[in-house]
């Protein structure tokens, strides 16, 4: 089996090339928690999102309002079942045409090589800010 950051790592690449059913697939526990913070009445794709039908919802929320030029980890923190990704997103909004680029924290808990929670931390009033 993969260690957990190499799961991680082949996450990003599933979501760089535009592949979320393979995420979904092979990536993401049945029972998966998905927590994007932020106001979903200004963030779309904010909010808690529970199995695999609900996060494909985010990523389709996700693929609906932003393109991004760059989005990726520039570190992986591995303890345990834990993974913590620190990384940058450079993107813009398909609405609005703004730029919006940001640094996150992304943390995932693993059980049996897939991922079970998922939690971003960013700055939210950036975002909002971008689609304002």
């Amino acid at each position: 089996m993969a260690s957990n950051i190499e799961t991680t790592k082949k996450g990003y690449e599933y979501f760089q090339r535009g592949d979320i059913p393979g995420l979904l697939r092979e990536l993401i526990d049945d029972s998966c928690t998905w927590i994007i913070p932020g106001p979903k009445d200004k963030l779309p794709w904010a909010g808690t999102f529970n199995g695999k039908q609900e996060i494909a919802n985010f990523f389709a929320q996700v693929g609906e309002n932003l393109e991004f030029t760059e989005f990726g980890p520039r570190e992986l923190i591995e303890q345990g079942e834990t993974v913590v990704a620190l990384g940058t997103l450079t993107g813009r909004v398909k609405r609005t045409g703004k730029t919006m680029r940001n640094e996150w924290a992304h943390v995932f808990r693993y059980r049996d090589g897939k991922v079970v929670l998922f939690q971003e931390y960013i700055d939210t009033a950036a975002d909002v800010l971008a689609l304002s």
